[in-house]
């Protein structure tokens, strides 16, 4: 079966940009001529200029008069890993957050409260034999019914040691069990998720997000597909998929037969009315298999990955999950299942949201009042905002310290990157700090 022509545009692409990173063509290289590539590929003379043109037009390559296309100087090095790139999308995986904002996000490891944690170690060796990873992880459905409102049953849950051990654990299903080898990918995504998939050979196909959420009309019909997005609150645009686009959203995934990978991971917690429900809550039709973490209640230290899965296909997960695991969960599992079933978990998650609420009061009115930023994200019950701005208008003691910096590599020369305010993960004091600093 013939290819169609974008797709091995985006093969060629890729193939060049490898060798780039990987260093087979260095700085000055002079590529192969139009006709010896044209032949090389099957394609035409018109496929491979369009290739180069795009490639120079990302900075990768430059064109010169009678003399060819030459490999340019890359100045910021890009991941080892593949990088895929998008005719139409036009668009390369955005960096990982600088390591000062992953340390950022860890320096406070663990949020249980101190006194029921001292309470629990005191009696753990007298509970110790009463107690099981089912017993513990059963308390998980109450916790998904109060903070995102869904009906789950303890044979669809799945329990992991986190998010990427979760990521991996789905990647090996839709392998062994499907019939399609493509993941379409919203767009921008943690390079981790990229790797992990062109790891397991997938082809990795990126889907836009716009001020509205996931581009929904740019999927393509692929049957049996597998698209991971993040409806509710994605990472780190601070968008949320649209009423109309889940409508559009569903019936693509209908047509397609399609699995959803729902990635929940930065919806925030919350209970009642003010609750942003999930693609599962209301999706009892597709295929969806959701993930997420407990990293806002508990914080890293405990942090364990939560997967909910069809209940068509639990054998098949729980099949693949014994055979991939060779120890038990570790005691973080035992007390996080006693945290939720305990009389502290509501109280506590009041607290917690009451907290998070004051925080964004403080962190809307540092970007819009005392910032003024422009193309600000900002949604109340997220945990963190994203600005695009033409001018440098954060304070430079800011940068790397409240404000990160995110680099569009496709973006030649860019001046001024994007930033995500992670404002949930400072304390009220430190946000009214940087109110007064911005006063004064």
């Amino acid at each position: 079966m013939k290819k169609a022509k974008g797709i091995v545009k985006e093969e060629i692409i890729n193939d060049i940009i490898s060798m780039i990173i990987q260093g087979t063509l260095n700085e000055g290289d002079l590529l192969p001529s139009i006709r010896s590539m044209s032949t090389r590929y099957n394609v035409s003379r018109g496929t491979i200029l369009v290739v180069y043109k795009q490639l120079e037009s990302i900075g990768y390559i430059q064109g010169f008069e009678r003399s060819g296309y030459v490999v340019l100087r890359q100045d910021k090095p890009l991941s080892s890993a593949t990088v895929i790139y998008h005719e139409e999308t036009r668009l390369l995986p955005l960096s990982q957050p600088v390591e000062q904002l992953a340390r950022f996000m860890e320096r406070k490891p663990c949020r249980l409260p101190v006194h029921f944690i001292k309470r629990w170690v005191r009696n753990y060796e007298k509970n110790h034999n009463q107690r099981n990873v089912t017993s513990s992880a059963s308390y998980l459905p109450r916790f998904l019914k109060l903070s995102r409102r869904l009906e789950i049953s303890d044979q669809s849950l799945l329990l992991l040691p986190g998010y990427q051990e979760a990521l991996t654990l789905v990647a090996l299903f839709l392998k062994q069990e499907t019939q399609c080898n493509t993941v379409l990918i919203e767009q921008p995504c943690d390079t981790i998720i990229r790797r992990l998939f062109i790891q397991f050979n997938f082809q990795v196909i990126d889907i836009l997000v716009d001020e509205n959420g996931l581009m929904v009309e740019d999927l393509p019909t692929i049957p049996f597909a597998t698209l991971l997005c993040m409806p509710s609150l994605q990472y780190p645009t601070a968008t949320q998929l649209s009423h109309e686009r889940k409508e559009k959203l569903h019936l693509w995934a209908l047509h397609n037969q399609a699995i959803i990978i729902e990635d929940d991971r930065f919806a925030m917690l919350s209970f009642g009315k003010n609750i942003s429900p999930p693609l599962l809550s209301h999706s009892s039709e597709l295929t969806i298999i959701y993930l997420t973490h407990l990293f806002e209640m508990i914080g890293t230290t405990y942090n364990l990955g939560l997967m909910v899965v069809p209940k068509h296909l639990s054998n098949a997960f729980y099949s693949l999950h014994s055979m991939t695991t060779s120890t038990p969960l570790p005691t973080n599992v035992y007390i996080v299942g006693d945290f939720l079933a305990s009389s502290y978990f509501m109280k506590y998650l009041t607290s917690l949201i009451e907290e998070r609420q004051h925080k964004a009061a403080l962190a809307y009115n540092i970007c819009t009042q005392h910032l003024s930023l422009e193309q600000l994200n900002f949604h109340e019950e997220a945990g963190f905002c994203y600005c695009s701005t033409g001018e440098s208008m954060i304070p430079d003691e800011f940068i790397n310290t409240f404000f990160f910096p995110i680099i569009d590599h496709n973006i030649p020369h860019q001046i001024y990157p994007n930033f995500i305010f992670p404002y949930a993960q400072l304390t009220i004091t430190e946000l009214e700090k940087m109110i007064t600093q911005l006063t004064n």
